[in-house]
Parts: structure tokens; C-alpha cells; sequence
């Protein structure tokens, strides 16, 4: 398949690389079909490409690379409508929004990406009883992380 992006320039996509979100995603319901692009240039950072229209991309990440202690619980009703028969089947990702100050550069971690694998299927997921919210600042977690792997270095060799 073919298609053309605003970001991208034209794009053959193998049908096997389309993800259907049967819902949409929260505020673009009417979008279904999208491409999950991979680009060395801004890896770890992926774009979610809408296969309807050229103009819509999102930026996601897999939220455990910058949020080390990132843990979810869904119930498993939620993951029915995509067909889950397994938990070791699932990806997840979380959007990503970019300000002008791209210091506060924002995961949203309330409300993950979940697709399954075996179908291509996925659901945007609201959590519920969740620390979590729609701002986590990415830099600053990176920084903390950072930090704290430099400050295990050294207590390993203080010993």
C-alpha cells in the first residue's frame, strides 16, 4: 500500500505493518488505520502515521525506555475488543507531545497505546486508579535517570 504523509513523503507500507484501532484514539475516533514508523534519526521516538489522513502523526514512545518503574494494570475487559490472549503478545506505547520548549516535552502515561501483536490490533486505554497522569515530563526522568545510574556507579566502586 502507498500512501503519502506530510512528514514522510510517500511510503510503501506492507499490509501486515497496519494497525487497526477499532475505537480510534481519544478526540480522532473517525481515524482507524495507521503505521508504526521506526526512523534511526529520532529513535527511540516512533510516529504513529494515520494511514487516512497524511497531516496526522503522533509521537510515541515505549514508556518503560524513559519511565523505568512505568507499570500498568488493565482489566482484562478492556482488552477483549482487540482480541489479547496474551500478555507477552502486547505492546505499549504512550504519545508523546512536543512544545515549542521542547523541555517540557510530555508522555502521556493515563492513557497507553496497547496493540496486540498477533492481530495488529489496538486501543488507546484510559487507567483507572492510576498514579499516573497525561503530563509526564520525558527530559526530566532521563535526567533522574541519568543521575541515578551515575550515582550506582559510583556507590559500585566505593565498595
Amino acid at each position: 500500500m502507498k500512501i503519502a504523509t506530510f512528514r514522510f513523503g510517500e511510503l510503501e507500507i506492507p499490509e501486515e505493518n497496519i494497525i487497526e484501532f477499532p475505537k480510534g484514539l481519544i478526540g480522532f475516533e473517525q481515524f482507524k488505520k495507521f503505521v508504526l514508523l521506526e526512523r534511526e534519526d529520532s529513535d527511540p521516538f516512533c510516529w504513529l502515521q494515520s494511514l487516512e489522513d497524511p497531516n496526522l502523526a503522533f509521537v510515541v514512545i515505549n514508556p518503560t525506555i524513559f519511565f523505568k518503574n512505568y507499570k500498568i494494570e488493565i482489566h482484562y475487559k478492556e482488552l477483549e475488543d482487540i482480541q489479547v490472549s496474551s500478555l507477552d503478545r502486547i505492546e505499549i506505547f504512550a504519545i508523546v507531545t512536543i512544545p515549542d520548549d521542547i523541555s517540557k516535552m510530555s508522555a502521556n502515561l493515563l492513557g497507553p497505546l496497547v496493540i496486540n501483536l498477533d492481530n495488529n490490533n489496538g486501543k488507546q486505554v484510559v487507567l483507572s486508579n492510576s498514579p499516573y497522569t497525561i503530563q509526564h515530563y520525558v527530559l526530566d526522568e532521563l535526567s533522574k535517570n541519568v543521575k541515578d545510574s551515575a550515582r550506582k556507579q559510583r556507590l559500585a566502586v566505593q565498595i
